[in-house]
């Protein structure tokens, strides 16, 4: 994969204590006092026209008073991030945390329990570490986030699994937040600008001309002859559209007002489409039957995603990439229903409160992203 690609970058990031956070991919973290958000372009213009101080008084009061009566009288707290929010609060530094023994994020399992509501994490005290490594955890009433490197058939996996409270955390981030802005950062800048708690890089869409691109609801891409499309909707479900499927413009544009789409991620192929298999023997880009370091994103349940980063790891030896195959077998263990391969290469990184904790072997330094 060519060491000059321009891409953008997927980050996850993921909520202080009174916040939310998901976008480019980034989940970003919502005041409390949040807005509502609209299910599609049309209503997403009139609500925000019609909104009024009430919506955002009566979510303050729900909220305090949720907070007030806590294991008295359960109320449900309400969390919404604005569809036009970009930069997030910053996280709060006591939800993180870290440990080399899996047993200790027993009761940080139990804690995440409500927000997760009966779905079973992936992540387990009996989950074998990497030698020598750490899991990391976010935790707060909105957002579980959990990171660790597993070792498979001699290759390092680095897994993201996230939990959020509402779709409106699931985002995607640009560089300036615009689409082909003139300039370009590292991932860790990116992740920075945003408060990132958790991101991952994701596609180039400016280094080639080829991909669906929907950006904060517009198209501004149509080329989808070649190339699986990865659309994510106000539920924050995975959306699989197969290369060639659309005949024109108009018919990609009706896809996103029907399915009420927010993003596009453009590289592919899909991995694992509604629990099956699905992928392909060939496929233009990613030299899929190579050996590459690689990266996908999954979703497992409702508002409930894994994250995937397989790159080098030599600081206890000699370690292999992998093929695409490999990668899908990983996401398909760890019970995906959906998955999309992302940009592998240099572009696999993945960062931890704007940390990078994967190495980008053999290049040696991040890519620069749009």
């Amino acid at each position: 994969m060519q060491a000059r690609k321009i891409v953008s970058i997927l980050v996850t990031v993921l909520a202080g204590i009174f916040s939310l956070a998901f976008a480019a991919l980034f989940v970003y973290m919502l005041p409390i006092l949040g807005t509502t958000v609209g299910t599609g372009a049309a209503e997403k213009a009139g609500a925000r026209a019609e909104f009024s101080y009430v919506d955002a008084y009566e979510r303050q009061v729900n909220n305090l008073s949720a907070t007030a009566m806590e294991g008295i009288i359960p109320i449900p707290k309400s969390y919404v991030l604005p569809e036009d929010t970009v930069i997030a609060p910053e996280p709060n530094p006591d939800c993180f945390g870290q440990s080399a023994d899996p047993a200790d994020t027993a009761p940080i399992l139990a804690k995440a329990a409500e927000l997760l509501g009966g779905q079973e994490t992936v992540w387990t005290t009996e989950t074998p570490l990497r030698a020598n490594s750490v899991v990391r955890w976010y935790l707060d009433d909105t957002i579980f986030s959990i990171t660790w490197k597993q070792v498979i058939q001699n290759s390092v996996f680095t897994f993201t699994e996230v939990k959020i409270a509402h779709p409106s955390q699931f985002r995607r981030y640009l560089a300036d937040n615009t689409f082909s802005a003139p300039v370009q950062y590292l991932p860790t800048q990116m992740a920075q600008t945003v408060n990132a708690v958790s991101a991952m890089s994701a596609d180039f869409y400016k280094f080639r001309k080829e991909g669906i691109v929907v950006y904060q609801r517009q198209l501004y891409r149509t080329e989808g002859k070649n190339l699986d499309t990865c659309f994510v909707d106000g539920k924050g479900d995975l959306n699989f559209v197969h290369r060639g499927t659309f005949q024109d413009e108009a018919d990609i544009q009706n896809y996103i007002d029907e399915h009420d789409i927010l993003f596009s991620m453009s590289f592919g192929p899909i991995l694992i489409e509604n629990g099956e298999n699905v992928l392909p023997k060939s496929y233009p880009i990613g030299e899929i039957w190579d050996e590459y370091a690689r990266a996908a994103m999954g979703q497992i349940g409702s508002l409930h995603y894994l994250m995937l980063v397989m790159n080098l790891d030599d600081s206890l030896g000699a370690y292999r990439n992998v093929r695409l195959d490999e990668l899908r077998d990983a996401m398909w263990e760890k019970g995906c229903q959906q998955a999309y391969a992302l940009d592998g290469g240099q572009t696999a990184i993945v960062l931890i409160n704007n940390e990078r904790i994967t190495q980008v072997t053999p290049y040696g330094w991040e890519r620069i992203y749009s």
